[in-house]
């Protein structure tokens, strides 16, 4: 009789047990996936990486206690969504000679290394260089680009608007500041010359969602962008550190591309100092591009002094 009861006992506290773990597997899940639009439920869904992983892991759990299609199906359902944010995409776009190959980094204004960064800038390759966070007491490093190429930000009438400088090897012909909300919300809108095509440039750093205002602010901020990049004639593309995830609800470029859904998957950014991973890493620093455009090449690299990557990438504007 006591044998019996402690079997019972034991297969109440396993099927107890069980029913925990694939709540918590299947919380996870939705956490990673809710539609919710408010603030901590859209800071949930940037973290849709490592909550499906910690899902995989309970779904593994269920497996060795030998709930095989209860854990097999969550282990499916986790494994799928995984592998859309996993680098499996390749670029087999052919260069063309109408390019723009642009460089965009948050430098940090604290960075102590920018003098290195910027002298070794000037021997590399590329059109457009793209600096977030940077300082005004480092305007004078600037002084070795202003011969050879076209500088937003460097003029003591634009100032460094959002800690933003453009560095533009092709001629800039229009530039304007579009302020949200005086100078502390807005975003950079550029006119480039690109082999006589006009190219339109708009280039922002909306606040990190750190609270439900500066969260609000982002989204304003976006929301304005999209609707003035839907109203643009020329080709357009966008650049900056946008403090979003591609998979939000608030990346609203449908009618468009980026960097991330063309190219290999990334991350860019990591809130600590642990080594950038699909685990402790974010993809919030883009590029989007109209339909007028072709991506033919991603680098993501790491930049000393810096919690962002590097983003170099060039793009074919097509015939």
């Amino acid at each position: 009789m006591f044998k019996v009861i402690s079997s019972r006992r034991c297969n109440s506290k396993r099927g107890y047990s069980i029913a925990v773990i694939a709540v918590i597997a299947l919380m996870l899940i939705v956490a990673a996936f809710n539609p919710w639009q408010f603030y901590y439920a859209d800071l949930l869904i940037s973290f849709r990486f490592p909550l499906l992983a910690a899902a995989l892991f309970f779904a593994l759990l269920l497996l060795a206690l030998k709930k095989l299609w209860l854990g097999g199906v969550i282990a499916i359902i986790c494994i799928i969504n995984l592998s859309s944010l996993l680098p499996l995409h390749s670029l087999e776009v052919i260069p063309s000679k109408a390019a723009i190959t642009v460089k965009q980094i948050n430098l940090n204004y604290n960075n102590p290394y920018i003098d290195m960064h910027l002298k070794n800038l000037q021997n590399q390759q590329w059109d457009v260089l793209v600096l977030q966070e940077f300082s005004d007491l480092n305007r004078h490093l600037l002084k070795p680009f202003l011969n050879k190429a076209s500088l937003f930000g460097y003029r003591e009438v634009e100032g460094i608007p959002y800690g933003i400088v453009v560095i533009s090897r092709l001629p800039i012909i229009h530039r304007q500041q579009v302020k949200l909300d005086g100078d502390r919300l807005g975003y950079i809108k550029l006119k480039l010359l690109l082999d006589k095509h006009p190219i339109t440039a708009f280039i922002a750093h909306p606040p990190s969602p750190r609270t439900a205002t500066h969260w609000h602010n982002r989204n304003r901020l976006l929301s304005a962008m999209n609707e003035a990049s839907t109203k643009e004639i020329d080709p357009w593309f966008i650049a900056g550190d946008l403090n979003i995830v591609p998979w939000s609800s608030y990346f609203n470029w449908f009618n468009a591309q980026s960097c991330y859904a063309a190219a290999n998957a990334y991350t860019s950014f990591a809130p600590t100092a642990i080594k950038h991973t699909l685990m402790t890493g974010l993809p919030i620093d883009h590029c989007i591009f109209n339909q007028e455009f072709n991506l033919s090449s991603l680098e993501v690299s790491e930049f000393k002094g810096s919690d962002h990557k590097i983003l170099s990438y060039t793009l074919n504007l097509k015939s």
